[in-house]
């Protein structure tokens, strides 16, 4: 009730008890830190730590008070956490937090999303089939004789199914108008067209379904440009981690080893044996607007740096995670809502049993 208090007032209590507004440019950051409850939690006191602990009652939901001795549940560990059903609407309730106060903040004006001079003329998804991208089950070792002991020297595996999609690329092809070289920043979203009774979805409707697969800079000349991206450069993703066995016989590894990030194969959703229809929306910023001062390109674990940040860094980016679909949209159409520097393809998702 305090965070939904903060919200609606527009103000939170800080640790001397004044109230601070909550400012359009850092006020999420301060929200995300009172909900989490982080060393930088302004008011640990008073708002406590909604998620963490939302974490630790539901998993201590048989045994609140240790009378049994029970081992907590899944929703205990990060580890394991997503294998339980109320892990996603208890995450759905934070959210729905965070949404509520987007919804308090100002709608971003045309001008905001247009890039000067800078038009996307066209995109498009390159894999087998243009525009239609293929996934399928995908059979992978796990291999577990170096975590647990089996009371032997031979080789344990578990053989497991994950969700896989075959290689694609983007070309995105940009007219560059403003008379000279210009550096941008590309962002790439994927969305669903329409919901569960086939219906269009409208802007608003689809902007919290939206999620981002890369974000990454570029350098226009003047004139026309196409810019080539492989799904496997995303800034979201991360590469399959290293398997213990190969890092004994190479010796370790050489240099740091960055765990966070959204795994590459699991870049895009599932979609269906017909093929589901998806919208990928690409809108290109002004580079010289984004960059954040001190942010170099050669620091360490920079893969997922769209969803971890940079080690040791600001996160490389002026504007806010999920720009431009972290303000509520008014347009009703996405004609309405696209600027020259948008852009909207229709793209399909088509699974199938076979590799």
């Amino acid at each position: 009730e305090r965070i939904l208090d903060a919200i609606d007032s527009g103000y939170y209590t800080d640790n001397e008890g004044h109230l601070v507004k909550l400012n359009v440019d850092d006020g999420i950051n301060v929200l995300g830190a009172l909900i989490e409850s982080s060393f930088e939690t302004k008011n640990k006191l008073y708002y406590g730590s909604l998620h963490n602990w939302g974490h630790v009652m539901m998993a201590r939901l048989q045994d609140p008070d240790h009378r049994f001795n029970e081992n907590p549940g899944v929703m205990s560990d990060t580890s394991t956490s997503l294998r339980d059903p109320i892990f996603y609407r208890y995450h759905r309730f934070i959210d729905n937090i965070f949404q509520k106060y987007i919804a308090t903040l100002p709608h971003y004006t045309p001008e905001d999303l247009t890039c000067p001079g800078v038009q996307v003329v066209n995109v498009t998804v390159n894999a087998k089939v243009p525009n239609v991208v293929t996934t399928f089950m995908k059979e992978a070792e796990l291999e577990l004789s170096y975590g647990i002991d089996f009371g032997s020297d031979h080789s344990v595996k578990v053989l497991y199914r994950h969700l896989d999609h075959e290689p694609f690329t983007y070309n995105i092809s940009i007219e560059n108008s403003s008379g000279g070289a210009k550096d941008v920043t590309v962002r790439i979203f994927l969305g669903p067209k329409n919901d569960e009774l086939g219906n269009r979805l409208q802007p608003e409707q689809q902007r919290t379904l939206n999620i981002e697969l890369d974000k990454f800079k570029a350098t226009l000349d003047a004139g026309k440009n196409v810019i080539t991206r492989d799904h496997r450069n995303s800034t979201v993703t991360v590469e399959q981690s290293v398997p213990v066995k190969r890092l004994r016989e190479e010796g370790g590894v050489a240099g740091e080893y960055c765990s966070c990030g959204w795994p590459e194969h699991m870049l895009i959703p599932k979609g269906n044996h017909r093929g589901m229809d998806f919208e990928l929306f690409v809108i290109v910023t002004d580079y010289a607007q984004d960059a954040v001062n001190g942010h170099g390109e050669d620091a360490e674990c920079l893969d997922a740096v769209s969803y971890c940040g940079a080690k040791d860094q600001k996160y490389p980016d002026k504007k806010p995670m999920g720009f431009p679909f972290d303000r509520v949209i008014e347009d009703l159409t996405f004609e309405e809502f696209l600027t020259p520097s948008m852009s909207c393809t229709d793209v399909r998702i088509k699974y199938t049993d076979i590799k």
